[in-house]
């Protein structure tokens, strides 16, 4: 528990806030999420996009939430009972033995229609992912349940 507590903070005061703004630094591996009254809500680790796989920079806007997501480009391949066999992409050519199964995007807010979007996840704060922004599972869950449709979001380098 204590080793979470490094990796984000949610200010107790501003648990009741609606975030108004979210600024994703790349560069420090960090987001921010303000509120409407302007004060910092939240800050916590995080882990982009990893080589060839880049977390594209640039203003957005929430344009879904999705509380249990799951990828349609990348995750395992399984076999028929369920187990887990290797990590995947749908796009593979498989088995008729096995299927892909997306892996999980917990409390997801897309950004882009192609996919790209902060969800909850394993963090490092370093880049380990395939473009998406992860965040500490228990982060995650308090932004999805504060952050609106529409909300901006900012990524920079």
């Amino acid at each position: 528990m204590a080793e979470r507590e490094k990796n984000y903070q949610w200010i107790r005061s501003q648990t009741e806030v609606q975030i108004s703004e979210i600024i994703v630094s790349l560069s420090e591996q960090k987001i921010y999420a303000y509120g409407t009254n302007g004060k910092l809500v939240g800050t916590s680790i995080i882990s982009s996009g990893k080589e060839n796989f880049s977390t594209p920079a640039g203003e957005y806007q929430i344009i879904e939430k999705e509380k249990i997501h799951y990828s349609n480009l990348y995750g395992y391949i399984v076999d028929r009972y369920g187990n887990i066999l290797k990590p995947g992409s749908s796009k593979e050519r498989i088995s008729k033995k096995w299927h892909f199964r997306g892996a999980p995007m917990p409390y997801f807010l897309r950004l882009t229609k192609s996919g790209i979007g902060i969800h909850g996840g394993p963090t490092t704060g370093r880049p380990i992912s395939h473009g998406c922004i992860r965040l500490p599972m228990d982060f995650a869950a308090k932004l999805f349940t504060n952050t609106p449709l529409h909300t901006r979001v900012l990524v920079f380098d």
